[in-house]
C-alpha cells in the first residue's frame, strides 16, 4: 500500500532499489555506506520538513478559526 506523503514513498523506492559497492577485502566499501546513509539523512530531514510545514499550516488554520478537527480525523485527510 503506497503511503500518501510523497516523501515517504521516495525513501521506500529508494530502499528497495539501494545497493553498496563490495570491497574485496572487508565486504562493503566504508565510505560507500556512508554516503548512503547521508543520502537517506538527507531523505528524511526532508520529509520531515514537509511535515512541519504542515503541521505549522494546521496549527495556525485552527487558531485562526476556531475549529478544532474532529475526532479520529488524521491530520492528512
Amino acid at each position: 500500500m503506497k503511503n500518501k506523503n510523497e516523501n515517504i514513498n521516495k525513501i521506500a523506492d529508494w530502499l528497495d532499489k539501494v545497493s553498496f559497492r563490495k570491497q574485496f577485502f572487508g565486504g562493503l566499501s566504508e565510505t560507500d555506506v556512508w554516503k548512503k546513509i547521508n543520502e537517506l539523512d538527507q531523505m528524511y530531514q526532508a520529509a520531515l520538513d514537509a511535515e512541519r510545514i504542515r503541521y505549522d499550516t494546521m496549527i495556525e488554520h485552527y487558531r485562526k478559526t476556531g475549529e478544532n478537527p474532529q475526532d479520529g480525523e488524521m491530520a492528512h485527510d
